[in-house]
């Protein structure tokens, strides 16, 4: 059986080159620079996304996800775990 562990929730979109901004639930947040791929979870699906970019911002973690160029397809992640 695969387990998931929830890392944060996208609370919401950053700029306009498709960033989303995340709550970290864990206090080192540098973490999130050792990951290469995670799942998103929406109302109805899990689907993985490659991380491109990684950055910091007042406590929120900002990632820049592959394929995810626009501020429009960042929108729909957002409230996603």
């Amino acid at each position: 059986m695969t387990r998931y562990l929830e890392i944060g929730q996208i609370v919401n979109t950053f700029g306009i080159k498709g960033m989303v901004k995340v709550k970290p639930f864990t206090d080192d947040i540098e973490q999130f620079e050792k990951l290469k791929k995670i799942y998103v979870k929406t109302k109805n699906s899990k689907k993985e996304y490659e991380i491109e970019q990684v950055k910091y911002h007042k406590n929120m973690v900002l990632i820049k996800f592959k394929g995810i160029d626009k501020i429009e397809d960042a929108e729909i992640l957002r409230g996603s775990y």
